[in-house]
């Protein structure tokens, strides 16, 4: 195994936990957010968080790839939560469980009211979230 190899694993590794946390931290903010009755934009903030702590103690602080790892991870576990979110308020409508209303429903209906969830304020919280992500994990 060559020395490039070898440095490079940690950091793919890094790369695949902050996706995990990202994806976690979605359902997590889904979860709380339908037990709260509320978008909960704001957790927007914790999942970045987590999400910087991991890129940054791998070896992305301080590089464009970093950032930019950090800009998707935000973004995926916003689009998870939301998503979810915009299914189980499907399923409530319609008095489905919620792993029912996840496999009948239309995916283009449940980001229409995922992108209708996010306008206003939540998108301006997440946005902000997503803009704070970036810098920490750009800077040294």
């Amino acid at each position: 195994m060559s020395a490039t190899n070898a440095m490079q694993r940690p950091r793919v590794f890094g790369l695949v936990i902050a996706l995990m946390c990202a994806l976690a931290g979605g359902a997590v903010w889904c979860l709380l957010s339908l037990y709260t009755r509320g978008d909960l934009a704001a957790f927007a903030f914790v999942v970045a968080a987590v999400v910087v702590w991991q890129l940054r103690g791998n070896g992305y602080a301080g590089r464009w790839g970093g950032a930019l790892a950090a800009a998707v991870c935000v973004a995926l576990a916003t689009a998870y939560a939301f998503y979810l979110q915009a299914v189980a308020q499907v399923a409530a409508l319609l008095g489905l469980p919620m792993r029912a209303a996840l496999v009948q429903i239309d995916p283009a209906m449940a980001v229409d009211i995922a992108a209708a969830n996010l306008r206003g304020w939540s998108g301006v919280i997440v946005l902000l979230a997503l803009a704070g992500a970036v810098l920490a994990t750009w800077r040294r």
